[in-house]
């Protein structure tokens, strides 16, 4: 398991599932800076043991990722257990 922070809560993703989504925002890296950026921070959420945090943009966009690759539909629901922030 690969642990990340999501609004604030540790959540833990399969390590299948992100070292698949770290391939496929790593290949689209070229041209997105948004893939690229999910990219790194898998990266180092793969290779260390500490919780890495995710910026919303991140989380955006590895939704996005999992909603067009149905491989990746255990990262979709370990997402939506973190619980959604109201707007201030």
């Amino acid at each position: 398991m690969v642990r990340v922070e999501v609004r604030g809560q540790v959540v833990q993703l399969p390590r299948a599932a992100v070292e698949r989504a770290h391939r496929l925002a790593a290949a689209r890296a070229g041209s997105s800076s948004r893939s690229r950026d999910l990219a790194l921070v898998l990266d180092w959420a793969l290779n260390t043991d500490a919780a890495v945090a995710l910026r919303r943009s991140e989380v955006r966009e590895l939704e996005r990722l999992a909603a067009t690759h149905p491989e990746l539909e255990g990262l979709l629901v370990a997402l939506a257990s973190a619980p959604k922030r109201r707007a201030a």
